[in-house]
């Protein structure tokens, strides 16, 4: 059996951007789940090995997105350069 996908931060900002007027948490959750498997981890620059709502409550705190009731936006602050 293979290691679960271990996908950046980044990924997850960029497809939330892909979505100027939000994207649905339901429907997030859903693609990245079909993108990525239900088993993958996500990861930053400075934090491994989290769940998606881990991943999401992290950039929500740096306001790399931002999530008001139900609706998942890019936030304010972009995303590291790298």
């Amino acid at each position: 059996m293979s290691a679960p996908l271990a996908v950046h931060g980044h990924e997850i900002i960029d497809l939330v951007a892909a979505h100027p007027e939000g994207i649905r948490l339901g429907v997030l959750m859903d693609s990245v789940s079909e993108r990525y498997g239900r088993m993958a981890t996500f990861h930053t620059c400075s934090a491994h090995g989290m769940t998606l709502d881990e991943l999401l409550r992290f950039l929500e705190d740096r306001d790399k997105v931002r999530i008001t009731s139900g609706v998942v936006h890019a936030g304010g602050s972009p995303a590291c350069d790298h």
